[in-house]
């Protein structure tokens, strides 16, 4: 939704922009994260009574990482040639500082099967920002001003999450405090469970996000947009994708739910993600210059969409055999798996 107001308010240039600087912060939050939210979920529910040292010290120590990844980000825009430099853009990659510790406190509040509260407040967030941008493109039309409601609007949604992840936990019988201090000797092994995991986020992630970045770099803003304009269907598609992972990963770590009912489960679940996946992928075949001309409004966007549409089917299917594989603790064949498809 804010991808289309910005497109029909500020122009197809202003989208492809909208879109560089989403795909760089989008990398460099893969990188802060390393995996470490992912593996929290099944952490968390073998050694409970170590939540809040767990969270504090992966929060901190991602706090490090992306600070890092802000500040060396800018450098490398600033010394490289053809890279520009810009407060619009410093904006946009911060962003991921506040998403980082919201990605493990969202961990935190699905490790107790709660995964209906982090689709909550992340919907609420997502509804505030569209009404905030929508006033803002009104009255400013400026990306920088975007960029820092959204910060504004992640650092509070990170606070709501701490919050909430308090009450939770303090409700069940677990304290929500007194944490071992921060030290990087606490979390080394876990860095070293998570790695599987950040290696196949990041070569997932990475694959779109790069074409993002090439056409940015290599041609121009117009491409851009253009491009930004069909796949945002196909991304639209991974919101579901996501909702379907993040529910059905809890399950398959949950300690009562036998290798057996998991593997009847994945496999049921995979069947009906593959026939969904092809149903959609035919739909946006068809449909795919009605939606367009419904939303965007280019024209060039239409043969894209309807090449693009196709991926729906392994996003939704992988989103359930990954949460499987993980759940057996096989998660080096999901990162083989993404080095050859990368």
């Amino acid at each position: 939704m804010l991808a289309v107001m910005i497109t029909r308010m500020l122009g197809i240039d202003a989208l492809g922009e909208f879109t560089y600087i989403f795909a760089v912060s989008s990398i460099l939050a893969v990188i802060s994260e390393l995996g470490l939210s992912q593996l929290l979920i099944r952490k968390i529910n073998a050694e409970r009574a170590y939540i809040f040292s767990l969270v504090r010290n992966v929060n901190i120590f991602k706090i490090y990482i992306s600070i890092g990844c802000v500040l060396l980000s800018s450098i490398i825009f600033y010394i490289f040639p053809g890279l520009d430099l810009n407060l619009t853009l410093i904006t946009g990659i911060a962003v991921i500082i506040p998403k980082t510790i919201q990605a493990t406190l969202d961990s935190s509040i699905r490790a107790l099967q709660k995964q209906a509260i982090p689709s909550v407040i992340k919907s609420i967030n997502t509804l505030l920002q569209i009404i905030f941008a929508y006033f803002i493109l009104v009255n400013t039309g400026s990306l920088l001003s975007i960029f820092i409601m959204i910060i504004i609007m992640e650092t509070l949604t990170m606070i709501v999450f701490y919050i909430i992840n308090k009450v939770l936990w303090n409700s069940s019988g677990i304290i929500f405090s007194d944490s071992i201090p921060y030290s990087y000797s606490y979390i080394k092994p876990v860095l070293k469970e998570s790695f599987p995991f950040f290696g196949s986020s990041f070569l997932a992630l990475s694959i779109p996000r790069i074409i993002v970045i090439i056409l940015g770099y290599l041609t121009n803003a117009v491409s851009l947009g253009i491009f930004s304009a069909a796949s945002r269907f196909a991304n639209g598609v991974g919101l579901f994708s996501g909702a379907v992972y993040n529910t059905f990963y809890p399950a398959m770590t949950n300690p009562e739910t036998t290798a057996g009912e998991k593997y009847v489960l994945a496999r049921k679940f995979t069947l009906y993600a593959f026939v969904i996946g092809l149903i959609i992928s035919l739909a946006i075949y068809f449909l795919a210059e009605i939606l367009i001309d419904l939303t965007f409004r280019i024209p060039e966007a239409v043969p894209v969409l309807k090449l693009l549409g196709f991926s729906v089917i392994p996003i939704l299917t992988y989103s359930v055999i990954q949460p499987y594989l993980i759940s057996t603790q096989n998660e080096k064949y999901i990162f083989r798996t993404y080095i050859l498809v990368w």
